[in-house]
């Protein structure tokens, strides 16, 4: 198909040729068949003052706006084309050392649920730091620092046995970690990551399309992995479309740097048998990610991986013969449209697959993401959202849960305070059916996001 004709007409049904989501969902399927049959002060109090510090600190740091999120470094690499780098910034050999910090104020109130327990406002904070240092041609030290609310078990239990469920949540059991540190080559056509990095598996999971959406699709999303990935760059965006195809083997962070501080993490034991945890860098993913620039404003791009999680079957507590390696497969799509002048649809479909999980064959899970950004004079959005998942256990209940947002927002540009300065508002319906009971929970929350590059 020729991308590069500038007659109307013709660009309108090349686009819907590409955008065909029943050939899209169809081809998944089958590739998926395919895949399947082979083979002193408080925390909370320490947590306030951290978050008022880093943005108090921040008012006077330069600015050096690029893309909009960082969503992970080998993320990074793989759309780095749309992003506003230019050639001479990237082969300069002068060291450099660049920072984006993106900061989240959320307030949750769950006023209805039929788990009265669950009635409270829940408050809570996240923050992630990406920085880089260029220090050669193309190379490139990099990490990423987050702070998230990190579940306990012993909390969650605590709360529970609660008569009112323990009451409202105020920036409770927040975490700081290290997600990523890596090294990193990117040039023209090849590019690479060794050390600590979140993989190129599925997209739904991003933090930058609406309040809640992309909570279902974190189930699936794979980060803090230990090993090395490759990238094959072929094509131009503008013409024939980028190719980027991409291949990493690694295993899970289980013992270097996957502790947290402020709140110390859940830890899985060696018994549970996690997958990912097989000795050596057994697992693997492969992935390809297709471009189009049609314009500045569209941009249609695809989006498939599949992974193989190798298991630790002498650790593993699963029958032996149900034991397996997890496998995933993830299709999806992204198109930007601007209708008018001052309104861009900007929509995702994606739909996931994981067989085996935990190394147990009886256990499957489906996800799919629906996702529309409505962007009206580029300061104001209206975001649709629904997200499924699915849960199936052989002999057992299984469970299904689906999740309904619509909210709304508006965002700041740039000026001398930050990059961007987003305040979005919403509501939330959620209905988990366990088989034996159905739980629905109705939400109305509010989010503050921050981001600022120095």
């Amino acid at each position: 198909m020729m991308l590069s004709t500038k007659n109307p007409k013709e660009k309108l049904v090349a686009i819907k040729s590409v955008i065909d989501i029943n050939l899209l969902e169809t081809l998944a399927k089958k590739y998926w068949q395919l895949i399947l049959n082979s083979v002193s002060p408080t925390k909370k109090q320490l947590m306030k003052i951290f978050y008022f510090f880093l943005i108090f600190s921040l008012f006077s740091c330069e600015v050096l706006a690029v893309e909009d999120v960082k969503p992970g470094i080998l993320k990074q690499l793989i759309e780095e084309n749309a992003e506003e780098i230019s050639e001479q910034e990237k082969s300069s050999l002068k060291p450099k050392l660049t920072n984006r910090l993106v900061l989240d104020v959320n307030l949750d109130d769950e006023y209805q649920s039929t788990d009265r327990k669950r009635e409270y406002n829940d408050t809570y904070g996240r923050m992630r730091l990406f920085s880089g240092y260029n220090f050669a041609k193309n190379f490139s030290l990099n990490s990423f620092i987050r702070i998230d609310p990190v579940y306990q078990s012993s909390e969650a239990t605590r709360r529970n046995n609660l008569a009112n469920g323990g009451g409202d949540i105020s920036f409770e059991n927040e975490g700081l970690f290290l997600e990523e540190l890596n090294l990193t080559y990117d040039g023209k056509k090849h590019a690479f990551v060794l050390g600590k990095f979140d993989l190129n598996f599925g997209t739904a999971w991003r933090w930058n399309r609406g309040i809640w959406t992309y909570n279902i699709a974190e189930n699936y999303r794979q980060n803090e992995k230990l090993g090395v990935n490759g990238i094959y760059r072929l094509g131009n965006a503008k013409t024939t479309g980028l190719y980027e195809f991409s291949y990493g083997i690694f295993k899970n962070d289980r013992k270097n740097l996957d502790n947290s501080l402020i709140t110390d993490r859940d830890s899985n034991s060696k018994s549970d048998a996690i997958a990912g945890d097989s000795g050596g860098l057994q697992s693997y993913i492969t992935s390809l990610d297709i471009n189009f620039d049609f314009s500045q404003q569209e941009k249609l791009s695809y989006h498939f991986s599949y992974i193989n999680l190798g298991v630790n079957s002498r650790a593993s507590l699963v029958n032996p013969n149900k034991i397996a390696d997890q496998k995933g497969f993830v299709a999806g799509m992204n198109y930007k449209y601007p209708v008018q002048k001052n309104y861009i649809i900007d929509g995702l479909l994606e739909y996931a697959a994981i067989k085996n999980l935990n190394g147990n064959s009886d256990v499957g899970e489906k996800y799919f993401t629906a996702n529309v950004i409505n962007r009206f004079y580029e300061n104001w959005n209206v975001t649709l959202g629904y997200a499924n998942h699915d849960n199936s256990h052989v002999g057992q209940y299984g469970f299904t849960s689906n999740l309904t947002e619509i909210s709304m927002g508006y965002e700041f540009l740039k000026n001398s305070f930050f990059d961007k300065l987003l305040f979005q508002i919403g509501y939330k319906n959620q209905r988990n059916n366990f088989g034996t009971s159905l739980e629905t929970r109705n939400v109305l929350g509010a989010l503050m996001r921050y981001q600022k590059n120095f």
